[in-house]
């Protein structure tokens, strides 16, 4: 991934939106990843580093990344997160809390040592204490690592807050081709959920007049295709899949840094998975991957979302042309099943209750002009004129 490039692209750009130059310094990707991350905290003369992780992050890369930093007589010490009464660590209040009592003044940056989770919980501290944080993804299952998002559950509701980027990343190359079969899975789940999430932004730029930003877009696209492409390896955990799914993801999450909001990367199908997210916390139920939710809410809506736009009214051709290439539900479910995923709601303890009523209520945990949206409310008009006959 050249950075350069990217930026180049960008500042060419004349969509007339407001654009978030990348600001990441440097983007690695090695199994000697350790010593090059030393050499970048040496460049910067930290001498202080606080480490965020959990007992099984902590567990597959604390040690080896410890052991490059103290051997340049770098301080590091570490904050593991804990995990509520179901064993999960969520990315809410009491992590934050956790990490900012650990959280000297002296402490020159922080290291994201995880996936998802243990980013958001970072990127929060990081921005609100002043402090850069280091990036050291550990599984491929999210997009989040390069972005500026940070969802964080505050008070049992799923909130979205734009924060700061790494200022640098260094992926073990080593640890994420050893990640588990449903981290894998959940990450390809964050990807594909792009077909939809494309179609949305699309579609609220039309008909909602939303701010809309062809780079972003095209390096969206770009993530998803170059991850589609890699399938074929990814079922065999080859390498040069793995690794390419970790590249899709990274890419995926510098172009929703550039347009400064998750449009490029987030819609309907992330507004269900958020809101089933937020009905397993109320009911002390435990987590579920949130790659693999995106991934079930992908299959749900795809179908409905071609239907929408090649058999409604005329739609312009850019929505046309994406809505015919993109692929059935049972062409995803044939992806699921291959890689040993989840491919229905109840698999994961969504009901037909709580399916019913976030494909009726999601869509009002975002500001977004979203196709889920849109048959919401016409379900809704419809359901209510019924009454009235």
């Amino acid at each position: 991934m050249n950075l350069e490039q990217i930026n180049e692209r960008v500042h060419a750009c004349d969509c007339g939106n407001p654009h978030h130059i990348i600001t990441i310094e440097r983007i690695v990707a090695s199994e000697h990843v350790w010593h090059e991350l030393a050499t970048f905290v040496y460049e910067k003369s930290w001498s202080r580093l606080l480490v965020i992780a959990d007992s099984n992050t902590e567990h597959v890369g604390f040690l080896p990344l410890r052991e490059a930093l103290t051997g340049i007589g770098i301080d590091v010490s570490l904050v593991s997160l804990q995990a509520d009464d179901q064993g999960d660590v969520l990315a809410e209040e009491r992590a934050i809390v956790q990490v900012l009592l650990h959280q000297e003044s002296t402490v020159d940056a922080l290291i994201a040592l995880g996936a998802g989770t243990i980013h958001d919980v970072t990127r929060f501290c990081a921005a609100k204490t002043k402090v850069p944080f280091i990036s050291v993804p550990t599984a491929p299952s999210v997009d989040g690592f390069t972005s500026k998002g940070a969802p964080l559950i505050v008070r049992g509701k799923k909130i979205t807050y734009q924060l700061v980027s790494p200022m640098a990343v260094f992926v073990p190359s080593q640890v994420i081709r050893k990640a588990p079969d449903a981290l894998i899975a959940a990450g390809v789940g964050d990807m594909l959920g792009k077909y939809t999430s494309l179609l949305d932004w699309q579609f609220g730029a039309y008909d909602g007049g939303e701010p809309f930003c062809p780079v972003a877009a095209s390096l969206t696209e770009q993530a998803l295709q170059s991850c589609v492409d890699a399938l074929p390896d990814i079922y065999k955990r080859d390498a040069d899949g793995l690794d390419q799914l970790m590249e899709s993801l990274l890419l995926s999450g510098v172009a929703m840094l550039i347009f400064g909001h998750s449009h490029p990367a987030s819609g309907g199908e992330h507004h269900l998975s958020h809101y089933w997210e937020m009905d397993f916390i109320a009911n002390h139920r435990p987590a579920v991957l949130h790659g693999t939710k995106v991934a079930i809410a992908t299959m749900e809506l795809i179908d409905s979302y071609k239907t929408t736009i090649l058999n409604g009214p005329e739609m312009p051709d850019t929505l046309q042309a994406w809505a015919e290439q993109m692929p059935r539900r049972q062409e995803l479910e044939s992806i699921f099943r291959t890689l040993r995923a989840p491919l229905r709601p109840e698999e994961i303890g969504i009901s037909s209750l709580l399916l019913a009523s976030s494909k009726r209520e999601a869509y009002r945990l975002r500001e977004r002009h979203t196709l889920l949206k849109h048959m919401s409310l016409n379900r809704t008009e419809t359901e209510v004129g019924e009454r009235f006959l």
